[in-house]
C-alpha cells in the first residue's frame, strides 16, 4: 500500500495521482472527498461554492478523465442525501453532490461501472459526527448510519445489481412529517433484506471500529464483485 498526498480538486494533482498508481493497474476508484462551507442562500458566495465543488465535483471529474480508458471493476462515489432532500445552509453542498449522482448515471449509461451513494450522517465518523448534531437529527426523525449497516449497504451498492444512484439513511417519516399521515409511497422505503442480514451478521460480534484495516478489507472485498 502507498499513500499519496494531493488536492484531488486540482486536475494536475489528480493526473499525477492516477499516473503514480497505474502500475500494475487500477481496478477501482473510491471517491469520498468533501468539505463544507455552510451558509444561508443570501450569504452563499463564489469562494464558498468553489471550496465545496473542488473536492466533490471537480475531483470526481478529474478522476473520471484520468481513468476513463481503464476497465474499472468499481467506481464508488460518496454523495449525500443533501442532493436528494436538501439541507438548510447547504445549497452548495447539495449541488456538488448532485454532480456525483450525474457522473454515476453517465458512466452506467456508457456501460461502465459506477454508483453514487447518497449517504446520511454516520453514527461514529464523518462530517456530522458530534453529540449535538446527532441529537438534533434524531429529534427531527433522521437516523444515523451505523458502521456495520453502512458497510453492508456499500457492499450491495458496488455489487453491480444496484441502480446508479442509491440513498442510505434511516428515517422515521412520521417524525419528519411532524406526526402527520405518512404518504403510501414512502412505505416502499424499507431496509433491503440482504443488507439487513449482512448487518445482523456483522453486528453479532463485538462492536466494530473504523480503522485502516477495515477500509482496506472492504475495498478488497467489494472490488471482487
Amino acid at each position: 500500500m502507498r499513500v499519496e498526498q494531493c488536492d484531488v480538486g486540482e486536475a494536475a494533482h489528480a493526473r499525477r495521482l492516477v499516473a503514480a498508481t497505474r502500475a500494475p493497474s487500477i481496478d477501482g476508484v473510491w471517491h469520498a472527498a468533501g468539505v463544507l462551507a455552510d451558509a444561508t442562500l443570501p450569504k452563499q458566495d463564489t469562494p464558498g461554492l468553489a471550496r465545496v465543488y473542488a473536492p466533490k465535483a471537480h475531483g470526481a471529474w478529474a478522476l473520471q478523465r484520468g481513468t476513463a480508458a481503464l476497465p474499472l471493476e468499481a467506481c464508488a462515489l460518496f454523495s449525500s442525501v443533501a442532493a436528494l432532500l436538501g439541507n438548510a445552509g447547504q445549497a452548495n453542498y447539495a449541488a456538488a453532490n448532485s454532480c456525483l449522482d450525474a457522473l454515476a448515471g453517465a458512466r452506467r449509461g456508457a456501460a461502465l461501472a459506477g454508483v453514487s451513494v447518497q449517504w446520511g450522517p454516520w453514527a461514529e465518523v464523518g462530517m456530522a459526527a458530534g453529540g449535538a448534531v446527532h441529537a438534533r437529527l434524531q429529534a427531527q426523525g433522521w437516523g444515523l448510519v451505523g458502521l456495520a449497516e453502512g458497510l453492508a449497504a456499500l457492499g450491495l451498492a458496488v455489487g453491480g445489481a444496484a441502480p446508479p444512484v442509491v440513498a442510505m439513511m434511516p428515517v422515521s417519516w412520521g417524525r419528519v412529517l411532524g406526526g402527520g399521515v405518512v404518504p403510501p409511497f414512502l412505505s416502499a422505503f424499507k431496509a433491503h433484506s440482504p443488507a439487513a442480514a449482512a448487518v445482523q451478521s456483522a453486528t453479532s460480534g463485538p462492536a466494530a471500529a473504523v480503522s485502516l484495516e477495515t477500509v482496506l478489507a472492504l475495498a478488497a472485498r467489494t472490488a471482487a464483485f
